[in-house]
């Protein structure tokens, strides 16, 4: 017990001993905010929104790789005097985990403790450990999480050969099944790789599958309802059925808006890119292959896609291009409307191909009505610059800037809409490839950086009050994503007019 006790302060000190209190969301790419920096490494952050109009950032810490978060207001400000200790740990490595937050701004960190199972832990607004509820016995690893449209927080995870998927009361965090749900497939492997919400409270999952170590590896999709029933195949829905995921990629997906989801993911031999539409009823919109992201594979191997659902419905998808056996790199984009490329057979250049020593981590942002992307631009191997590229609809570059410049590597980038139009990047980094600290930064409308300019929450026209027109828009924007998204999920709906109604000035 007192080596417990020693443990826990130890833990403790080494929160308390974050960089500094943090100011606003810095303006200067040279030095950018530092949300977590100790003598051990701080890595894997992760965001969510959090209550008015702020963000959480969650991040592993410490000689055990401890679980905390942090909240930071709409400026960039810390909320609490230091992190949150979610979970003392004393692990050696880390797998991948989940961070979701809810309309009433309360945190959940879906995460492996200790003993190998999982846990998910509920955090408060002020910081307060709301409950803790262990979901897996033992055995547990890679874990995800989300909260439905009926509030209830979801968890998969990887367990054994299969996933398992939880449901829990957001209040108490109590269970609803006995035993989890068990996703698994006789002869075959099929692990957790995400969770999103669909409709009526369902959830879907999404998983690796696959029957050998050395064999394909492709997407199957599974419908989970609020009841634990799973009204698609038993199996799942294959994603795709040509082709292998890389070894080790666990690709996300995001909500359609319409209770399905587009997948997007990079296959091997060659390394292409494609796009794929499950609708809420399971359906393969884009065909048994999906759409690839380009027609011309010829000399360019393509990889790391990341999907945006933009304001205008349509869907944009960014990736990473490498000319095989060479230093050439570049970041290029494609855009779809319903299903159909718009920018092009190859694309555009965000950053067009040139000679270095990488670029990669490309990262579309909704900047009010409009998109842009962010990227790692590497002119050594010690050396990674964080850059920003404005777009206009048809796909020219309209602009860039730099949004992190400082010493050491970048990696890591998790973006998040902020609820005026920006968008809030979190990321690891450090001097060396040994060590590694928590950054924080925000990317506004107007394309620069740094706290969001003054201005009224919820005035989505733009007259200086809260409304009948504001109202008008955002109702206009349901079910989809807009400027109307008040408290950031990605898609409009009862939470944002909620928030909405608590602004209205007339």
């Amino acid at each position: 017990m007192p080596c417990e006790i020693t443990r826990l302060l130890a833990a403790s000190a080494l929160l308390a001993c974050t960089a500094s209190a943090l100011a606003d969301y810095s303006t200067n790419p040279a030095a950018p905010t530092v949300v977590q920096s100790t003598a051990t490494d701080d890595v894997q952050p992760k965001v969510a929104a959090g209550p008015s109009d702020g963000h959480y950032i969650s991040f592993f810490t410490g000689a055990g790789y401890d679980v905390a978060l942090m909240l930071l207001d709409r400026d960039g400000k810390a909320a609490w005097n230091a992190p949150v200790l979610v979970k003392d740990r004393a692990l050696s490595s880390t797998v991948d985990y989940g961070l979701a937050s809810d309309a009433l701004g309360n945190a959940y960190v879906a995460y492996e403790n200790t003993n190998g199972a999982v846990e998910c832990t509920s955090v408060s607004p002020a910081g307060a450990i709301r409950w803790s509820t262990p979901i897996s016995a033992s055995g547990g690893a890679q874990s995800r999480v989300t909260v439905a449209s009926d509030g209830f927080v979801w968890v998969a995870h990887v367990e054994g050969s299969g996933t398992r998927v939880q449901r829990l009361d957001p209040s108490t965090g109590a269970t609803s099944f006995a035993p989890s749900i068990n996703i698994l497939e006789t002869g075959a492997s099929q692990f957790a790789a995400d969770i999103e919400a669909s409709e009526n409270g369902a959830v879907i999952v999404s998983c690796i599958r696959y029957t050998t170590f050395t064999g394909p590896k492709i997407l199957r999709a599974h419908r989970v309802e609020a009841s634990g029933t799973r009204p698609w195949a038993a199996n799942g829905v294959s994603v795709f059925t040509t082709g292998s995921l890389q070894f080790g990629n666990f690709p996300p997906f995001i909500s359609d808006g319409a209770g399905g989801g587009y997948f997007a993911w990079y296959a091997t031999s060659p390394l292409q890119c494609f796009v794929q539409r499950v609708s809420a009823s399971g359906a393969l919109l884009y065909g048994t292959n999906g759409v690839p992201v380009t027609t011309t594979t010829a000399g360019a191997e393509r990889t790391d896609p990341w999907m945006l659902l933009g304001a205008d419905g349509r869907l944009y998808v960014s990736f990473t291009q490498h000319t095989p056996n060479s230093s050439i790199y570049g970041i290029f984009a494609q855009c779809f409307a319903k299903g159909a490329p718009v920018w092009g057979p190859s694309g555009v250049p965000v950053e067009p191909l040139s000679t270095t020593y990488s670029r990669g981590w490309a990262r579309f942002l909704q900047l009010g009505s409009g998109v842009a992307v962010t990227y790692n631009d590497s002119p050594t191997a010690v050396q990674d610059n964080l850059r920003c590229a404005t777009l206009t609809a048809a796909g020219a570059v309209t602009g860039r800037f730099d949004v992190a410049t400082n010493s050491g590597i970048k990696y890591r980038y998790e973006p998040i809409r902020a609820a005026d139009g920006g968008m809030v990047l979190a990321w690891q980094g450090g001097p060396t490839t040994g060590a590694s600290d928590v950054y924080a930064g925000r990317v506004n409308s107007d394309g620069t950086i740094g706290p969001p300019p003054a201005g009224v929450f919820g005035d989505l026209n733009g007259d200086g009050i809260v409304g009948s027109a504001d109202i008008t828009i955002l109702l206009s924007q349901w079910g989809g994503p807009g400027s109307g998204d008040l408290v950031p999920n990605g898609v409009v709906d009862s939470a944002d007019i909620t928030a909405l109604l608590s602004a209205w000035t007339i």
